[in-house]
Order: C-alpha cells, then sequence, then structure tokens
C-alpha cells in the first residue's frame, strides 16, 4: 500500500450487494437501461423479469448454476476488464464474472458452484477457509509458472482476476467482529503475500499491477423480523412461477433494503404477463385497495423509500423520494431528476421540504453547495458526498431505477432489524449483512501496488469503477466507452 495508489473511500455501489456491485468493479460501469445506454444489467442479486410471460425470477445465489447467466445478462453495452486488456492470456480463478477469459478455474461450472456452496453451507471448519485461499493463489501462482498448460501459448497472462469468497461467507455465518472472521482476513493477506513473493522469483513483480478491493461493507442487525402478518393483513401474496402463477406482489431481496415488485393491471393481450403498475393503481393497489406508497412505512424500521415517475425513460426522468421522520412520524418527500446517458448523464436532487432534506445534506458544508435546483455530475456528487451516509446516492439511485429489471419501490430500513427474505421467502437468520444504503456499506478499500513504476500516491476518495480505467492506464489500453470510472493517475 505505502508503494503504491490506495485509498480509504472507495465509493461502490447502490445497493452494496455482492451482485451487482462484482458487476460494477469488473465492467467500470454501472447498471441502467443496458438495452439503450452504456451500462450493465444486473440490478441486484434476485430481480423479477417482466419482458417475459409469465415472468421469471432470477437468484443468482441459488444451487442450480444461475449465477453463470450473469456474464450474458449483463447486456451487450458494457464489457468485462479481460475483454478490454485486448491480445494477451487472461485468467479469471474463482470468479463468476468471466467473460474474455482465456482460462477459468475452476474448469468446470458445476466444480466453481459446488465450492462455493460447499463453503456457504459448510464453512465451520478453519482449515476448509485456509484451503480455499491457498488454491486459489496457488492456481494462479501454477498460471504464470506453466502457462502453456492453460493457454494455446508460453505467454503468462496479461491480465487476471481473482476472488477470495471466505471473507464474504464467514462475515455472513460469524460476523464482521469475530475472531474466525478477522484470522481469514490475515490469511488471505499471507497468501496474497505468497503470490507477491512468486511474481517476484518469477520475474514478473515489476510489470505487474496488483489492485485489491472489497465490492461493500458490512453492517449488523439488533433482531430478525417476520413479515407474513404484514402480507396477510394487506392481501399480498407473493408470485411463485411454480404454484399456479399465484401472487400479486414480488419481493425480491430484503435484508435492510427491500426491493419489491407489484403486479399492475394487465392491459396487455398476453396471458400472464406483469404490467409495472401505474402510480395511480399503488395507491389504490389490491383487493383492499391500500395505498401501497403508505403501507409499506408501517413495517418495523422503515424510514426511507423510492420509486420512478411512470413518465420515466431511459435519458430523463424523475426519481421519487419519501423520508419517515422517526421522533414524529411525518413524511416529507424530495426528488431526484436525471437526463442524459453516458458521461453525459447527470442529475439534481430537490427537497421538497422547508426545514430538512431526505439525506441530510442541508447541514453538510460540501454536500449543500449540490442544493443549487442545478445538474450534477458523477464526480460532483462523490466529491461533496463520499463523507457522508447517503454517499452519491443522487446519482447512483436513479441508475439503479434506470434498469427495467428493477423494482417497483425500494424501502430501506434502519439498522434495528433484518428480514432476510429472497423472493417471498425468508432464507437467512444471520444478524450480519451489508445492503443497508448507508456509507458504512459503501465505503471500501483500495490498494494498487507491485510495480515500481505505480506512483506513490493516496486518493482522498474514489469510486469503484475508477478502479477498471486506473489498471488499463497503467498497461497502455483505451477503456470501452460504457466505462463511468476515471484514471486515478
Amino acid at each position: 500500500m505505502e508503494n503504491g495508489v490506495y485509498s480509504e473511500n472507495c465509493i461502490t455501489d447502490f445497493p452494496p450487494i455482492t451482485y451487482p456491485t462484482q458487476v460494477s468493479l469488473i465492467t467500470g460501469t454501472y447498471t441502467g437501461d443496458f438495452r439503450k445506454e452504456p451500462s450493465h444489467g444486473i440490478p441486484l442479486l434476485n430481480w423479477m423479469d417482466r419482458d417475459v410471460a409469465p415472468p421469471i425470477l432470477r437468484e443468482y445465489a441459488s444451487k442450480n448454476l444461475q449465477i453463470y447467466k450473469i456474464n450474458e445478462e449483463m447486456g451487450n453495452n458494457c464489457r468485462t476488464i479481460l475483454e478490454m486488456v485486448g491480445d494477451g492470456n487472461k485468467a479469471s480463478i474463482a470468479q463468476f464474472i468471466n467473460r474474455g477469459s482465456d482460462y477459468i478455474f475452476p474448469e468446470r461450472k458445476t466444480k466453481l458452484t459446488m465450492f462455493y456452496l460447499f463453503l456457504k453451507y459448510f464453512p465451520s471448519v478453519k482449515r476448509r477457509m485456509i484451503r480455499s485461499n491457498s488454491v486459489i493463489a496457488q492456481k494462479l501462482i501454477e498460471v504464470f509458472e506453466k502457462p502453456k498448460k492453460f493457454f494455446d501459448n508460453s505467454e503468462a497472462p496479461i491480465a487476471s482476476s481473482i476472488w477470495f469468497m471466505s471473507s464474504d461467507l464467514l462475515m455472513h455465518k460469524y460476523g464482521y467482529d469475530s475472531y474466525l472472521y478477522k484470522l481469514n482476513l490475515l490469511h488471505i493477506d499471507k497468501v496474497i503475500g505468497v503470490l507477491i513473493e512468486n511474481l517476484e522469483r518469477l520475474g514478473y513483480l515489476n510489470e505487474t499491477a496488483i489492485a485489491i478491493t472489497s465490492d461493500h461493507g458490512n453492517y449488523k442487525a439488533n433482531k430478525i423480523g417476520n413479515l407474513n402478518n404484514f402480507f396477510k393483513k394487506n392481501s399480498l401474496t407473493n408470485y411463485h412461477p411454480l404454484k399456479n402463477l399465484r401472487g400479486n406482489m414480488d419481493l425480491a431481496y430484503y435484508a435492510s433494503v427491500g426491493f419489491f415488485y407489484f403486479k399492475g393491471i394487465n392491459n396487455s393481450n398476453i396471458k400472464n404477463s406483469w404490467t409495472r403498475p401505474t402510480l395511480k393503481e399503488l395507491e389504490n393497489y389490491g383487493s383492499k385497495r391500500i395505498n401501497i406508497l403508505e403501507k409499506l412505512f408501517k413495517i418495523n424500521g422503515s424510514h426511507l423509500m423510492y420509486y420512478r415517475d411512470e413518465t420515466n425513460i431511459y435519458n430523463k426522468g424523475t426519481i421519487h423520494l419519501k423520508r419517515k421522520i422517526k421522533d414524529t412520524g411525518k413524511i416529507i418527500t424530495g426528488k431526484i431528476e436525471y437526463e442524459g446517458i453516458g458521461k453525459e448523464y447527470k442529475t439534481r436532487y430537490i427537497s421538497e421540504d422547508n426545514n430538512t432534506d431526505i439525506f441530510n445534506f442541508t447541514n453538510d458544508t460540501m454536500a449543500s453547495r449540490l442544493l443549487d435546483n442545478k445538474f450534477h455530475s458523477t464526480q460532483e456528487w462523490l466529491e461533496a458526498t463520499y463523507h457522508l451516509d447517503y454517499t452519491m446516492h443522487p446519482d447512483l439511485i436513479p441508475r439503479h431505477l434506470k434498469n427495467p429489471r428493477s423494482a417497483d419501490i425500494i424501502l430501506c430500513n434502519d439498522e434495528t432489524i433484518k428480514f432476510g427474505i429472497h423472493h417471498g421467502k425468508q432464507k437467512s437468520n444471520n444478524l450480519y449483512d451489508h445492503d443497508i444504503g448507508l456509507r458504512k456499506c459503501m465505503a471500501v478499500p483500495l490498494i494498487i501496488g507491485g510495480s515500481l513504476e505505480i506512483p506513490k500516491k493516496e486518493i482522498p476518495y474514489c469510486k469503484i469503477t475508477d478502479i477498471v480505467p486506473t489498471l488499463l492506464k497503467l498497461l497502455g489500453k483505451r477503456p470501452h466507452e460504457s466505462v463511468m470510472g476515471e484514471s486515478l493517475l
């Protein structure tokens, strides 16, 4: 770290969930309307696809290899860094996002998935975690030692991607404050040291840049909640594709940030299609004619809500914001407007309350300067909010809601309660998670070291999409037009 570029404030994506954050990290772009603009198509770990009838439910963490669909479902308007580096051998070690790789380890899809699931469901033995970290590092060392064994020629890889998945799995099971979790981080540090020593032994270190980062931070809830009574009381039933297509909603993912899909009145001639509900429908929804935009605030701990305007298009639109004041229960409102695509994309954040604002930017010297009714760039929002709880939210939330696969309503809780729901089912009873939309889950460390040609430089703040253009700059390569980040050099 001390011999290269580093930052303690690398801001990741919203929501800070393993996917889509890793996709943003590896492509250098964010999600959006991936059909029409430079962006990727992954909004969440779990999402609903309403472009088909009946809709399909995607769950990347499932046991039936759905995770490999991510390479296709990213779309063609973005590229991975392995696709951008051009000619040369490329390796992907224990990473499911591997588009552009010439060699993938493990070689069989089922083997990598079983490796992940084995660690996820049986992580109690320290030796397993130690072995998984060592196997990942040793495999990359072997690729450098014997490239002819893995590629069509004897050239060492020009770019490689590796994922130490053990830290995420241990955090969920034991917590970021556990001895076992910290011990595992030290072991990852150890095997990275082994990798560096071997690159030096093989004569590659002086021409190698190594970037180390994380895809999200973490937090701990106070208790696990249950929403069955809430659903029943309001006649809300979860869609299930294998049970006669029942259901009028899909709660795709809800730990402490909930992503709700609702079935609109079907004006289509296609049987079993789901249209997006209008705002008028959401205010008078279902057999009990409930106001969804008010009723969801009855969920324990909920205090923030985001949803799109029905007139939005991919390059212009409005995101509506609501916040419930904890002490009084008063609802205040605001909005984010966006315009443009790619490098021309800008947003403005407007508070509709005279006394306070949704993200509490008013009281901060830097952030308050952007409350000027003008449109601002991604870099401007980063500079003004990287140190605040709602980091880059005016920029990132519209990007997420522009994705046609994203939910109708995002509901944010405080840290008191976690629900652990995937597509309507209770899947997790662990208090430790990372989806809460606050800085503690969105600020991660970034270290780029290795070659002595890398300048010594501390970066006060940056964003996860800056990693790809920085590494490409070191290689003398130009990033794809979809890359939203900037080189830190």
